[in-house]
């Protein structure tokens, strides 16, 4: 089996989610303002069982039974990180928490609110301390916001702490799929297109969330912006290449050979734009069509290499050593496969090409994307004490 040690020093984990469904903004989106007081009243069952009413997202693939249900933050996640040093020889040095909020269901006004909240209990969480330290954060755009919900966050970001600007557009044509955006053309949109030239002026890394058939329109988007560095979540999320999706996607050996082949190609077209690049993210999701069992549906590292080995050689060759960054995408994957696995499998799979990709895919490439330094910051204290200064 092979490992990362002696080859890369620590890992930066560019992609993990961290949410706790008892505090805002989590819990407001999930069953209202009201709610609130009656979350943190309940016992932590009862808190589980109140969030599946709302939570639709293992029916669409997007996480495992539950899994947003209950709260996944450093603890948790510092947990899970301890089969991964045991299979990579490595642990998480440094990680780039992302929004987790679903606001789909917020006013734009309550969306806009939000984002600061996000912002703010993401900061200041204790990184550090034998925990992994805060390699930057993503500000979530609205693409229904004026200003996009993210100025105020910005402005008060005195640390600078924010790297980019991320922006969860993706709409499927299967009604089962879930859809990130209350409209389509995100990209087009006049209050966007109005925004985004402020937040490229800033130096901000554009961070987009779509689905593969929307691959077009970003490669457009790139070539309109080549100044400003953009990153594909997810290895663009080709939903139901390996199987059923939704309520009809993928469920032919015919329709899978024709997501795969429009997502080879768009990729392609994203690679001949320089200033892209792609996470090798969300590999164990289970929007590519693994299966819908509640106990996991991939069945080890050996058989997740197998499959997800061609898509990741097709990213990697195209993009190069120097565009390819990994991300956990903790826990949202941890129905199918823990973090030691999914990185397990990736150096299975890339593991040949070389100790160079590795070093870039695994640490390199994020530490210069995301401007993280050798020693960056340990813990949320000082992230809190800028929170409350600006308040």
């Amino acid at each position: 089996m092979s490992t990362l040690d002696g080859r890369v020093a620590g890992i930066v984990d560019a992609h993990a989610h961290f949410f706790n469904p008892r505090t805002p903004p989590w819990s407001l989106q999930r069953l209202g303002r009201a709610s609130v007081p009656v979350l943190r009243a309940l016992p932590a069952p009862l808190v589980r069982v109140a969030g599946r009413f709302t939570d639709e997202h293992s029916l669409s693939g997007l996480a495992g039974p539950g899994l947003l249900n209950k709260r996944y933050e450093l603890r948790e996640y510092g947990k899970d990180l301890a089969g991964l040093c045991t299979a990579a020889g490595v642990t998480v040095e440094s990680v780039i928490p992302v929004d987790s909020q679903w606001r789909r269901r917020l006013s734009p006004d309550d969306a806009a609110a939000a984002v600061r909240r996000d912002i703010e209990q993401l900061a200041s969480l204790p990184y550090g301390n034998g925990l992994p330290a805060l390699g930057g954060l993503l500000v979530p755009a609205d693409e229904r916001v004026p200003g996009l919900g993210v100025r105020e966050s910005l402005d008060r970001d005195e640390l600078g702490l924010i790297r980019g600007v991320r922006l969860r557009w993706g709409r499927h044509p299967d009604p089962l799929v879930h859809d990130w955006s209350s409209e389509s053309g995100a990209l087009s949109s006049p209050n966007f297109l109005r925004t985004f030239p402020s937040l490229a002026d800033r130096g901000l890394i554009f961070e987009s969330l779509c689905y593969s058939h929307e691959l077009g329109e970003l490669a457009a988007f790139a070539s309109e912006y080549p100044e400003v560095d953009i990153v594909v979540e997810h290895l663009g999320l080709p939903v139901g290449v390996f199987g059923p999706v939704g309520s009809s996607t993928g469920t032919t050996a015919a329709a899978r050979a024709d997501i795969l082949s429009l997502w080879r190609e768009r990729m392609s077209m994203l690679a001949a734009r320089p200033n892209v690049s792609v996470k090798i993210s969300g590999i164990a999701s289970g929007l590519l069509g693994y299966g819908r069992e509640r106990s996991g549906n991939i069945g080890g590292q050996h058989i997740l290499a197998d499959m997800i080995g061609p898509l990741v050689l097709h990213v990697t060759d195209r993009f190069g050593p120097e565009r390819v960054l990994f991300g956990s995408n903790a826990p949202l994957d941890s129905h199918n496969a823990t973090i030691g696995v999914t990185v397990g499998a990736l150096v299975d799979v890339l593991s040949d090409r070389g100790d160079h990709l590795l070093s870039r895919l695994f640490a390199g490439n994020a530490r210069r994307l995301y401007r993280i330094a050798d020693h960056p910051p340990a813990s949320g204290e000082a992230a809190s004490e800028s929170v409350d200064a600006g308040d």
